[in-house]
Parts: structure tokens; sequence; C-alpha cells
């Protein structure tokens, strides 16, 4: 349940310092779980079949020539934080392209919130795992707010991931790094709905944008080129937008129906009833909670107030859905 007080811990990346400096706090404060992740990838991959070690051999050889075709400033942060932990550069660059999270005990040690500033003033505030330089969550005070879902399609990340490493297409942005470049420079909703619509992107994925002013809340569905669908605040009467990892539009799978009891939960709380508590309420709720629930973010555009929690699923309540 809500309580206000166990807010994860935020560090502070400097804009303003160089950039293969810029995340020594943050990479301090994580080595040794960086480290830990890591090295039980690699041991996870050879789990799967000691044939997979020429992939291992790929990433540690190949891969750290790539940092240097990731746009600016990526591929000097990328070295920083390699050069701070002591790990090869090309692990870190494979979890970089891929998003590739295997336990999610592992991982939720990684999350923590991120500000980023400038001349001395926050910039923007964003959720991730520490030594990932993308955004996954994030909040541009007065401006907008961002998360990202992931989206099943058969023309995913890891064809664009290889047309960027043979350098077929590098016109195409990582989708994290959207999030971040936008945060960066958009001073407006539109702006925001239209870059995140237009970008071509490595892998396919959902955009849940909010802004400041009344029905400024959108879902973008992404494949890796183009827009396939935009659901607005307002469509079917709702004062809400809602999306968990499949299209919002169509019938959801049998399996995992999130979208439902969310939409019921929130139809149940109401408008005039929306705080910080319940809508925490909401998202720790089955079947919105699941095993691979790592936290849950809450945001204030006005206020600028941003609160990150660990999520946990615990069997000993009710049985836990795997996905």
């Amino acid at each position: 349940m809500y309580n206000g007080i166990d807010v994860l811990h935020t560090y502070v990346v400097n804009l303003d310092n160089p950039p293969m400096e810029r995340w020594n706090q943050v990479v301090t404060a994580f080595k040794s779980e960086i480290i830990d992740i890591l090295t039980f990838f690699k041991a996870y991959i050879i789990e799967i079949s000691p044939n997979l070690k020429f992939l291992l051999d790929l990433v540690d050889d190949k891969l750290p020539a790539m940092v240097d075709t990731l746009p600016a400033p990526y591929g000097d942060e990328m070295k920083g934080i390699s050069q701070a932990t002591g790990l090869p550069l090309g692990i870190h660059i494979w979890d970089m392209s891929n998003n590739t999270w295997i336990l999610t005990e592992k991982l939720r040690t990684l999350i923590t919130q991120i500000n980023f500033t400038r001349n001395g003033e926050v910039l923007f505030k964003t959720t991730s795992f520490a030594g990932y330089i993308g955004v996954l969550t994030g909040l541009k005070p007065n401006v907008f707010s961002i998360s990202v879902n992931s989206r099943t399609s058969f023309h995913g990340g890891y064809e664009g991931l290889i047309e960027w490493i043979f350098n077929i297409n590098r016109n195409q942005s990582f989708i994290t790094f959207a999030i971040r470049d936008i945060l960066t420079k958009a001073k407006s909703f539109d702006v925001v709905v239209n870059y995140l619509s237009e970008t071509e992107l490595l892998a396919p994925c959902y955009y849940i944008v909010g802004g400041p002013n009344l029905e400024q809340g959108v879902v973008i569905t992404r494949d890796r080129t183009k827009v396939v669908n935009i659901t607005r605040m307002g469509k079917d009467n709702l004062w809400f937008v809602i999306e968990t990892n499949y299209d919002n539009w169509k019938k959801q799978p049998f399996f995992d129906d999130r979208l439902t009891p969310c939409i019921k939960c929130m139809k149940i709380k109401g408008q005039d009833h929306v705080t910080f508590e319940s809508l925490f309420n909401v998202l720790s709720s089955r079947p919105m909670l699941n095993a691979l629930t790592v936290y849950s973010t809450l945001m204030e555009l006005s206020t600028g107030r941003y609160e990150t929690y660990w999520q946990y699923c615990r069997n000993e309540d009710a049985p836990c859905l795997p996905w």
C-alpha cells in the first residue's frame, strides 16, 4: 500500500559535466549491482548453450567499435560507465541495445530516480536502471510526462539492431534514447507527440505521454518506421488512457488481460478522487501487478512531484501471474 515514504533515492546527472564523467555518482553507488547483473548475464548465456560462447566473444570483440556510431553524447557516456565499472565496453552496449534483462529480482536492485540538471537547475526527472543511459520513465515539469512499454512485433528490435551494427540503417533511434532526447529539448506537448510519432525506431513500442492541459494524454503505438495508432484522452468518453503491452484498441489476450480490470478500477475511483495514493493502489492491484513488475512511478506535471517505488508481487496474498 502507498505510504509516501519509501520513494527511491534520487541521483543527479549533471549535463554540464563532460559525458565521460556524468554517471560517476550513479555508477559508484551501484557498481557491485551492475557487475553482478552483467556477470550473471554472461553465465546465463553459457548455461542456455555452451555453443553461444561465440555470441559473448562477439559482444566483447566487435561491439565496442559500435560505441562511436552512437549519437552524441551517448557513446562517451558509455565509455565513462565502462571505465568506472571496470567491465568491458561490449557488454554494456549489448544491454543498452537489447534491454535484455533476465531476473526481475536482480533488475530491481538497479532501479533508481535520476534528475538531469543543467546550469544548476533540474531539466527533467527520470526513472531507469543504474548504468543504463536511456530513459524508461520521465517528467519535464509543466511540459510533459512519458513512459515506454514494450510491444511485440514480427519485425522486432533484433532486426533494427542488426541494421545498426552492419550500417544498413543508422537513421533509427533507440527507443529510450528518443525519450531522453525529447526530454532534453521539447518545450510543448504537441512537439513531443509529433517527434515520437515520426522518429524512426530500432524497435516497436508504446509511448504513453501526458501534457499539462485537459485532454493532453495519448498512447502512441509504434512499429519501427511509423505510427500504428494514437489513442487520445477522451476516447470512449474516458478521462484517462491506459496501456499494458498489447494494442489497446484490440481484444486483449485471455491469459493476460490487465487492461479491462484497470479501466474498471479507474472508473470506480473516479476523476474527482485521483491522488498518488489511489493511483498507486490501482497499479498495485492484481492483475495489473504481476511477477515481472519492478517499479511504479507517480508523476504530477504542475508541481514536478515525482515518486518511484519498488513493486513486489507476492504469492502469499494470491497467485502472481508470471508475465
